[in-house]
């Protein structure tokens, strides 16, 4: 493939640079007819698209503005029910002290930490089969062994640093004296 452009463009070239080289006032008049022309149609173009902009963005609002009210008032509906639920829920409480109090305790044990483990081990603990307690057990004694394992290797290593440690000192006072 050529680099060069086709024939037609460079004709059209050449006649616009006679055109020039023949008649440069005209040319110069063409320049400036085409620039105002081209300035005209994109403020045009920027004006439309700003009225349209506009229009669109004003129907939008119109139907947010609509919406508002439904809104409103289905928050309104929806609070109140609210509140009236538990307005009635103290005037119960109130009327039934024990019950309340009762109810009060027990929700208070469950948020501790420690009795929510202590009944979810003892109850699905139970609820459990033996071959998953089996499985359960196994899966904790192949940890245990294996930090055991790294318990090891690395008290082989600080002992033997250790050692290390040990006659560099002896050495260092040998230097020394």
């Amino acid at each position: 493939p050529s680099s060069s452009p086709p024939p037609s463009f460079t004709r059209k070239k050449k006649r616009e640079e006679q055109d020039k080289a023949e008649n440069p006032w005209q040319w110069k008049s063409y320049s400036t007819e085409d620039l105002k022309r081209t300035v005209f149609e994109s403020t045009d173009s920027a004006i439309r698209s700003a009225r349209s902009i506009h229009e669109n963005s004003s129907t939008h609002i119109q139907t947010l503005q609509d919406l508002i009210p439904t809104v409103k008032s289905q928050y309104k509906s929806y609070e109140e029910s609210f509140f009236k639920k538990v307005k009635d829920e103290l005037m119960s409480a109130r009327e039934h002290p024990a019950i309340a109090g009762g109810v009060a305790v027990a929700t208070g044990l469950l948020l501790m930490r420690g009795t929510r483990r202590f009944l979810f081990r003892h109850t699905l603990g139970r609820l459990q089969s033996e071959e998953a307690l089996y499985n359960k057990a196994e899966r904790n004694v192949k940890k245990l062994n294996l930090s055991v394992d790294l318990m090891k290797k690395e008290s082989k290593k600080l002992l033997e640093r250790a050692a290390f440690a040990k006659t560099d000192m002896k050495r260092g006072h040998t230097e020394v004296m």
